[in-house]
């Protein structure tokens, strides 16, 4: 009778523990090459600068991501998930606010998520003055959706009467813009002015101090 040779059995897979290190190390990876990307863009990091950085092999880096240009965007995907909790802009309460009040908190929603999330703002502007084919990504992925938001919101209080009939494409930019440059100015204001108060404290006062300004004018009405 022939025996019949029966396979090795490779087992219940890899233990709990070693998917855990691996999730660990892929999160490691991810959390410094948003710090990197965020600082020195795209250009400016080597897969071997994050590797250093975390305390790893470069060999870790392409047993997780592959390459760069993959370990990119899930750095992207990485920001953008912790992003969502700071920036809800899909919440369906907030949908049911009227448009000038929604547009009010689209405003402070991006003002916090710059706060608490920076490096996507930063990374965001590298690659907009770019304009390449991760620009191009992040829009499809990302970016036009939350515009398409935040347009619609204005087209509404525009069509209600509580806003100028204005191009909707400028009063976006106007909400959304100041949001970025501020991150910047905010350093600059400290130094001129000496200001002791933390930087989100200030960002804080500051976003409330735009919508102010935005909806009401700066002007001094008389009485």
């Amino acid at each position: 009778m022939k025996l019949v040779k029966r396979k090795k059995s490779k087992g219940p897979g890899r233990p709990n523990k070693a998917l855990a290190q691996d999730r660990d190390s892929r999160e490691q990876l991810l959390a410094v090459a948003a710090k990197l990307f965020a600082r020195y863009g795209y250009d400016g990091v080597t897969t071997v600068a994050i590797a250093k950085a975390v305390g790893v092999r470069q060999s870790m880096i392409h047993y997780h991501f592959k390459s760069k240009a993959l370990l990119w965007e899930e750095t992207i995907h990485y920001i953008m998930r912790r992003r969502k909790a700071v920036f809800p802009i899909n919440d369906p309460v907030i949908a049911t606010l009227p448009p000038v009040e929604r547009a009010k908190t689209h405003i402070r929603l991006l003002f916090d998520a710059s706060i608490k999330e920076p490096e996507y703002g930063r990374i965001f502007q590298y690659e907009a003055i770019v304009r390449g084919e991760r620009f191009k990504w992040l829009m499809d992925q990302y970016v036009r959706r939350s515009v398409a938001i935040i347009d619609r919101t204005i087209a509404e209080a525009v069509e209600s009467g509580e806003l100028r009939d204005l191009p909707v494409e400028h009063l976006t930019a106007i909400i959304s813009v100041p949001r970025y440059l501020s991150i910047v100015f905010e350093a600059v204001v400290s130094d001129i002015h000496k200001i002791d108060t933390p930087a989100h404290e200030y960002m804080a006062g500051l976003c409330e101090t735009y919508i102010d300004v935005l909806f009401n004018g700066m002007l001094k009405r008389p009485g």
